[in-house]
């Protein structure tokens, strides 16, 4: 029986993975025989997550990105020696999710699934406000350390 550290891993490889309850389900009862994650025994829990690091790789987007798209992860996570918006906001909001969140607000779309689902324009419209943001987060930590003597 897997302990807790064990359930959680498995529980985050399929959400990795994008399994929906009814695939992870069939999974469990393919690989080990059992329909619940508690009822794995160690060897079960070593196939489970065999599985699971198959299925995330094969599910992986294999085109490249867009030129837009790499310059909106650029912007987030930063480029050649230069931070990104996500180093000056709090650390619990620099995940993916909270980028897509943004990028579903500036461009008016809240169905849109992924950063590489945007259309030029609203692409374009995401840039410019990452743009803006950034800007703004630059400017805001100079005022912070310029008021500050040491």
């Amino acid at each position: 029986m897997p302990d807790n550290k064990q359930l959680a891993a498995i529980h985050i490889a399929k959400a990795d993975a994008r399994l929906s309850d009814a695939e992870y389900r069939a999974l469990l009862n393919e690989v080990a025989g059992v329909s619940s994650s508690k009822y794995l025994s160690d060897d079960g829990y070593q196939a489970v997550m065999r599985a699971l690091r198959d299925r995330q790789f094969s599910t992986k987007k294999k085109t490249p990105k867009t030129p837009a798209e790499r310059k909106i992860w650029a912007l987030w996570l930063g480029s050649t020696g230069r931070p990104g918006i996500c180093w000056y906001i709090p650390e619990r909001e620099r995940t993916a999710a909270y980028l897509l969140g943004f990028a579903r607000r500036v461009s008016d779309d809240q169905s849109l699934g992924s950063i590489g689902e945007m259309s030029p324009a609203q692409a374009h419209r995401v840039i410019e406000a990452l743009k803006a943001r950034l800007a703004h987060e630059i400017a805001a930590a100079s005022t912070v350390t310029e008021e500050i003597p040491f």
